[in-house]
C-alpha cells in the first residue's frame, strides 16, 4: 500500500472515538442539536422507485444502484475486495455483503467512505464485523463525528418507511485517514483514492479505478438528480471540481445517487449549479429577502430531476452561503 500524506494518527483516533461516544451519549439523552431544521432539506419522499440493480462495470468492478437510497460499489480481486460507501442502514450493509458473496468468496478488506453524510456510511457495522479496514479524507472523520447527532435525526423518516431499527446504527469511524491521495494496490490491481477539494462536502472523495476506466464520485455527482445543497463551502469550487473529473481520462462516472453517468452528465450538473448560484445571487442583489426568494425562485426546466420537491430548503442553503460566506450545515 502507497500512501501519500497518509494519518493514522493512533492517539488522534482514539480521542475520537471518545468523541464519538459522547455524541452518542448526547443522542440518548435528547440533547439539543444545532443541526435539527437539517431535515427539512432531505425530506424523504417515497416515490415509484427503480428496482436496485447490480451491474459489473468493468474488469472485477460492481456498481450497486439504489435509486430510493444510495448507490455502492465494490471491487473483486484474487486478494480481496474493495467497498466503496456502505449504504444507509446495517441491514443495507448486510445486504451488499450478501451481494458480494454471490460473485466471491475472498475477504473484504477496505471500505472507503466518499464523504460524510450516513446515507454512504451506515452501513460499516457490517463491514467491520469482517474486519475490513475503513479509510476517509480527515475532513469526512471530523464531519461524521461533528455531525452524527444530526445525520441519525434526519435519517429516521427514511428507517421508518423502509421498516428498519434506528436502534441498529451507530457511526463506526475510518480507521486510515488521508490528505490528497492514497494508492492501494490489491490483487494485481491499483485502485486511487482521490481528493481534488471540497465540492459538496469539504471531505468529498473520488475512487479510480484505471483497469476499469471509472471513477466513483460519491457526493458532488447526482446523476440527473438536485444535490443537497446544504454543506459546500462554495458552489463555484464544486463546479470547478465537476469539470475536473469530467476531464479525467475515464469513460464511466459512478455516482453517489443515479445511475451510471458520462462526462456530458457531469456537465450538466455543473451547468445546474451555476444557474441554481446565478439566480440566487441575482435576487440577493435585487434586494430580495431569503423567505421571497424561496417562494418565487422556481428553476422550471430542471423540475424534471429527482428532489426537485426540496429546492425550497437549497434556495435557503444558497441563500445563506451568499450572504453569509458560510455553508448552513458547515463541517468542519
Amino acid at each position: 500500500m502507497d500512501m501519500h500524506r497518509v494519518s493514522t494518527a493512533v492517539a488522534g483516533f482514539v480521542r475520537a472515538n471518545a468523541c464519538a461516544a459522547a455524541l452518542g451519549i448526547a443522542v440518548a439523552l435528547g440533547g439539543s442539536d444545532a443541526h435539527a431544521q437539517s431535515e427539512r432539506f432531505d425530506n424523504f419522499q417515497m416515490r415509484k422507485a427503480i428496482p436496485t440493480e447490480l451491474k459489473e462495470v468493468g474488469p472485477g468492478l460492481y456498481f450497486l444502484y439504489d435509486d430510493i437510497s444510495s448507490n455502492s460499489a465494490f471491487l473483486v480481486t484474487d486478494e480481496g475486495v474493495l467497498v466503496v460507501d456502505t449504504r444507509q442502514h446495517p441491514a443495507h450493509g448486510r445486504d451488499l455483503i450478501e451481494r458480494i458473496r454471490r460473485i466471491t468468496d475472498k475477504p473484504i478488506k477496505w471500505v472507503v467512505v466518499t464523504h460524510a453524510h450516513g446515507d454512504h456510511y451506515y452501513g460499516n457495522p457490517a463491514f467491520k464485523a469482517l474486519g475490513a479496514t475503513i479509510i476517509a479524507h480527515r475532513d469526512t472523520m471530523a464531519g461524521m463525528l461533528i455531525n452524527e447527532q444530526s445525520e441519525f435525526r434526519r435519517r429516521q423518516r427514511f428507517f421508518k418507511s423502509m421498516n428498519l431499527d434506528p436502534g441498529e446504527v451507530k457511526t463506526v469511524l475510518p480507521d486510515i485517514t488521508f490528505d490528497s491521495q492514497l494508492t492501494l494496490r490489491l490483487g494485481g490491481r491499483t485502485v486511487e483514492i482521490l481528493h481534488f477539494g471540497p465540492g459538496q462536502n469539504p471531505g468529498d472523495t473520488l475512487v479510480h479505478f484505471p483497469h476499469a476506466r471509472a471513477v466513483y464520485v460519491g457526493g458532488p455527482f447526482a446523476r440527473k438528480n438536485w444535490s443537497n445543497m446544504s454543506f459546500t463551502p462554495s458552489v463555484e469550487g464544486w463546479i470547478a471540481l465537476l469539470q475536473r473529473i469530467a476531464a479525467m481520462d475515464v469513460d464511466r462516472f459512478l455516482p453517489g445517487h443515479g445511475d451510471v453517468g458520462d462526462r456530458q452528465d457531469l456537465l450538466d450538473e455543473a451547468k445546474l449549479l451555476a444557474d441554481f448560484q446565478a439566480e440566487v445571487k441575482a435576487a440577493i442583489a435585487r434586494g430580495v429577502s431569503k423567505e421571497e426568494a424561496v417562494k418565487t425562485l422556481r428553476f422550471p426546466q430542471y423540475s424534471h430531476l429527482r428532489n426537485y420537491n426540496r429546492i425550497d430548503g437549497f434556495i435557503e442553503a444558497l441563500y445563506h452561503l451568499n450572504t453569509t460566506g458560510k455553508p448552513l450545515f458547515p463541517y468542519p
